[in-house]
């Protein structure tokens, strides 16, 4: 893995995205927008079981608690806080969910699954394992808004005292099947003759903590840090460095 701290190194941070033929970020760019805009959007719509599907409340109660629960964090926020917010009262959030904390456990599986499901989308067209490394990295620019709430909801819980297996397991789950997509795609490659040799758990740890990193620094360093800048970085430090000699 030293290898891949002196190509990081030589790369540099850039400030631009690079124009690279398996570049996808711009194509792609347009699929996700719809979504991201829904992410990134305050949520508005008021509630009520007369006008709204029980799925379009849930959904929108999952969505008022997430920004809730990333903008404070999941001690100091009250269902009567989430009720609030969405313009109901406490009542008909305990009609959906049945605690705080299986409201937060829904919220984190929605988020990952999201998240998941945005990537599966962009996957359906491609064809190689390089590919897959690609895509993988460049959902967390596609999908940036969505993954620093997520993050920064599962850092906040882990500090707390008392905490759920449950919880705890939906968050292990997003990295559980992070490392199955990127262990395929590397070992593929690998066996295709595509990639060089390597250590794939070692790989998969470099890149799950680079874009981890970047989601946390973004939080610390909000107006001073390119995050797409240094995730495109990273895709390209990575695609240069498992190129088969």
């Amino acid at each position: 893995m030293h290898a891949i701290f002196a190509l990081a190194t030589a790369a540099g941070v850039k400030t631009s995205l690079k124009g690279m033929a398996t570049s996808s970020v711009p194509q792609l760019a347009e699929k996700s927008r719809a979504q991201k805009a829904e992410i990134e959007a305050p949520v508005k719509k008021r509630l009520g079981r007369p006008k709204n599907s029980s799925a379009d409340n849930a959904a929108t109660l999952l969505r008022i608690a997430l920004d809730l629960f990333s903008e404070q964090n999941y001690s100091t926020v009250t269902v009567k806080d989430i009720a609030k917010a969405a313009g109901v009262n406490a009542s008909l959030v305990h009609y959906y969910f049945a605690s705080k904390e299986d409201l937060f456990l829904k919220v984190v599986e929605a988020a990952a699954n999201e998240a998941f499901a945005t990537f599966e989308a962009i996957r359906s067209n491609t064809v190689t394992p390089r590919d897959v490394i690609s895509l993988w990295i460049e959902n967390h620019i596609l999908q940036f808004c969505l993954m620093q709430k997520l993050i920064k909801i599962s850092l906040d819980y882990a500090t707390i005292h008392d905490r759920s297996e449950r919880i705890d397991h939906a968050i292990r789950k997003f990295y559980d099947i992070e490392k199955e997509v990127l262990g395929n795609a590397l070992r593929q490659g690998i066996a295709e003759g595509s990639f060089r040799s390597c250590d794939v758990n070692a790989t998969i740890t470099f890149i799950s903590t680079f874009l981890d990193g970047a989601l946390i620094r973004s939080v610390m360093f909000r107006d001073n840090f390119n995050q797409s800048a240094a995730i495109t970085n990273l895709r390209d430090v990575m695609l240069q460095y498992l190129e088969a000699k």
